[in-house]
């Protein structure tokens, strides 16, 4: 057990470790990493497949490897984890030096070594800190977890625009990854003063086997049912945001710097989301936050749609709607990872929340890469008027999310609402290393 003032010194260690880790992370929502991308003269289809990597890695990655943390130590994985995350990054950095066409298969390697990291650390996360945080005071916790570390890399994008409103060189871009890479060194050390409190590795002889352990964990009611409406959500939802990232660069034409604000919006959507998640979770019940947001994400996507007919200037509408629809990814989040928590069992927490992680995670991947082949693919009419209106083939992709968004209402029911008091745990968007 910890003393108080143990306990206080792990909680500032636990929220350095994740403003460290969420610098990197920031890249995919940001804008950076689109921008520097783009530099590199990679593709609008081969960008949104790099964006699909991660999650279709942890989908495939995150169970196996909770059932390893339970078994030889949940901080060992996650040291080791971090080490692949640390040299993903650098590989990334490597990029800018190398001739333009070997650039997409060396992206395409150090985001596959750095998911593969990060899977390592998200298979444990949560069962390594759920020991450490007292019951009582858990939301207090992770709220003040959250918009720590959401501040943080709220400034720190900010940087990244005032930089790149004065040089968009690729030594700048560099300089800005090289920085990231090294606060990824920190924070080994800095995960490594975690302590872990439960070792249930220690008693991996007496535990079952991986398929009767995962058999285990689908046998609690309502588990099942809840994690098949998370896929299914986040299949029809995850996607927007590269979509209209996408839409900035190649329909929009903002700069390098507009791109990067608009991404500091959408992750200022993330602080007033986790604001207001808690208290709507707290108060409502998770079935209630799941339904309003169908109806927000659908208002959402149709204020992208009428543009055209909205008298604000394009990029106050763009910045709005980045810094609305993330609020509500934020909401989302706190609902999922609330319910999620509530059903879990006491043994396996490991594996039975890398059962939700990785669902969430399919559904995150298989609704970029659909984007991205799409794109590919040439699928789409590139063009289509409505009332005198031209439209692009982002925007038919966005109509037909929305559509689906609408329909899913129906599956709203699969949603248990067995949660009582909101616990805002990292975690309710990808990724969260």
């Amino acid at each position: 057990m910890l003393s108080d003032s143990q306990r206080k010194r792990v909680f500032n260690i636990i929220i350095l470790t994740q403003c460290l880790g969420m610098l990197s992370a920031a890249f995919y929502q940001n804008g950076f990493f689109l921008n520097y991308f783009s530099k590199l003269g990679i593709s609008s289809a081969s960008i949104a497949f790099i964006f699909a990597l991660p999650p279709l890695v942890g989908a495939l990655l995150l169970l196996p490897f909770a059932f390893l943390a339970d078994r030889t130590g949940k901080l060992r994985l996650a040291l080791w984890g971090q080490v692949l995350v640390t040299a993903g990054l650098f590989l990334v950095l490597s990029a800018g030096w190398i001739p333009v066409r070997f650039a997409l298969p060396m992206l395409i390697g150090s985001i596959l070594i750095g998911s593969v990291g990060g899977s390592m650390q998200s298979a444990s996360w949560f069962a390594l800190l759920n020991p450490i945080i007292p019951k009582e005071i858990r939301g207090r916790f992770f709220s003040r977890l959250r918009i720590t570390f959401m501040t943080v890399i709220i400034l720190f994008s900010m940087l990244i625009t005032q930089l790149l409103k004065h040089s968009q060189s690729m030594a700048v871009f560099q300089w800005i990854v090289g920085f990231v890479f090294l606060a990824q060194v920190a924070r080994y050390f800095t995960f490594a003063r975690i302590p872990e409190l439960e070792k249930e590795h220690q008693l991996a002889e007496q535990r079952p086997s991986f398929a009767g352990s995962l058999a285990s964990v689908f046998r609690i009611q309502g588990f099942g049912a809840f994690n098949g409406y998370i896929l299914l959500i986040t299949l029809f939802t995850a996607a927007i945001p590269v979509i209209y990232g996408l839409m900035q660069k190649d329909v929009f034409k903002f700069s390098p710097a507009q791109i990067q604000l608009m991404g500091t919006l959408f992750l200022g959507g993330s602080i007033a989301g986790n604001l207001i998640g808690g208290r709507m979770v707290d108060r409502w019940g998770t079935r209630i936050v799941f339904l309003s947001a169908h109806i927000s994400y659908a208002l959402i996507i149709l204020g992208m749609l009428a543009r055209a007919w909205i008298p604000l200037p394009l990029p106050v509408q763009v910045g709005l709607f980045a810094f609305l629809f993330n609020s509500m990814e934020a909401v989302k989040g706190i609902a999922m990872t609330s319910e999620m928590l509530e059903l879990i069992p006491a043994r396996n927490k490991s594996l039975s929340t890398a059962v939700c992680m990785t669902l969430f995670s399919l559904g995150v991947g298989l609704s970029q890469l659909l984007v991205s082949q799409t794109i590919r693919w040439n699928m789409l009419s590139a063009e289509w008027t409505v009332l005198g209106k031209t439209f692009s083939s982002y925007d038919t992709l966005l109509l037909s999310f929305g559509v689906l968004i609408v329909l899913l209402l129906a599956a709203i029911g699969l949603v248990p609402k067995v949660v009582k008091n909101v616990r805002l745990m990292p975690g309710s968007g990808y990724p969260r290393i």
